[in-house]
């Protein structure tokens, strides 16, 4: 058991070097192309710190335990709202004015309902899968031409600044991005081995193994972009990373799982964890459309503690 966590520890940090890696050289070649930043974290950090749930998914799916890829996909989304976000807040509160912010968290939302779906019978079929990866590529297929046509009159100033993160030469970013793709692929499969290891030890299902350990684990790439941004006030590349990581987790992540096998999910996967997830969203969602849009402290403090408890739960129940 010892070796097991040990070897999931090494396989999260490779995880996370390779996030770094991978974010580095994208966000580079994004700024070199003189991309606005909310664009940057809405697609390319986004995607790039989704690479690791993605690879876990892949992986486990390739191994049969599609399960595990989907209890990850919802933990990292838990994660990603109620740690992430909350952390955020707590630090320096979260300006939510942007007008952009009010499409992209209601497309969450109703994605994120949309989803409750196929999550009804507690299985998700091949054909399902399929379903829902073709949803993800029209959703991305409108995304990257929402982005791609947004004005200067549909984005607040901050979200046009730059960013003062180090930029690196094409040349070197790519080959950032590909050492990191190296590194996420490695780290990804460390990850499913040991974590599928100890599910098996502790005799606890590998979905609830993806909703706590790898979940959480996978997320820190997410959580350390974020604060980073948070720290130098770019919410624009800090809230457009959550929320597209999100999209991404529920429709890249579940989709390519159930597309290579299908998975037979525990009972309270929809009326526990799925709910828990759904009910962040709405959270946020609410902040965004009030008058005061605003995530003060103490709201990133009940975030985070709702997600503290919550992963308690989860633990105790398992």
């Amino acid at each position: 058991m010892l070796i097991d966590l040990t070897l999931l520890a090494i396989g999260i940090m490779i995880l996370i070097i390779g996030s770094n890696y991978f974010v580095d050289g994208a966000a580079s070649i994004a700024k070199n192309m003189k991309i606005p930043i909310m664009v940057i974290g809405l697609t390319i950090v986004a995607f790039a710190t989704s690479v690791p749930e993605i690879l876990v998914s892949l992986v486990a799916a390739l191994d049969g335990e599609s399960g595990l890829a989907i209890g990850n996909a919802i933990g990292s989304n838990t994660a990603n709202i109620g740690l992430v976000l909350g952390t955020m807040a707590l630090i320096r509160p979260i300006q939510m004015t942007s007008k952009l912010y009010k499409k992209l968290i209601t497309l969450l939302l109703l994605i994120s309902i949309i989803m409750i779906i196929p999550f009804l019978d507690n299985a998700i079929s091949v054909n399902e899968g399929r379903l829902i990866l073709g949803g993800f590529i029209l959703v991305m297929m409108w995304l990257v031409k929402f982005s791609l046509n947004l004005s200067n009159n549909d984005i607040d100033q901050d979200d046009l600044k730059e960013n003062n993160y180090k930029t690196f030469t094409t040349k070197k970013a790519l080959i950032l991005l590909l050492l990191g793709l190296i590194l996420l692929f490695i780290g990804a499969d460390i990850i499913v081995n040991n974590a599928i290891e100890i599910a098996h030890k502790l005799k606890i299902s590998e979905a609830i193994i993806g909703i706590t350990l790898v979940a959480i684990g996978t997320s820190l790439p997410e959580l350390s972009v974020s604060i980073t941004s948070a720290l130098k006030n770019e919410y624009g590349l800090a809230v457009g990373n959550i929320i597209g990581s999100n999209i991404f987790n529920l429709l890249a992540v579940i989709g390519v799982a159930s597309a290579i096998s299908p998975s037979k999910l525990p009972d309270n996967i929809l009326s526990v964890h799925y709910m828990v997830m759904l009910s962040l969203t709405v959270l946020v969602f609410l902040i965004t459309f009030r008058k005061n849009k605003v995530i003060k402290k103490f709201e990133g403090f009940s975030l985070l503690t709702i997600f503290c408890f919550y992963i308690i739960y989860v633990i105790f129940q398992s």
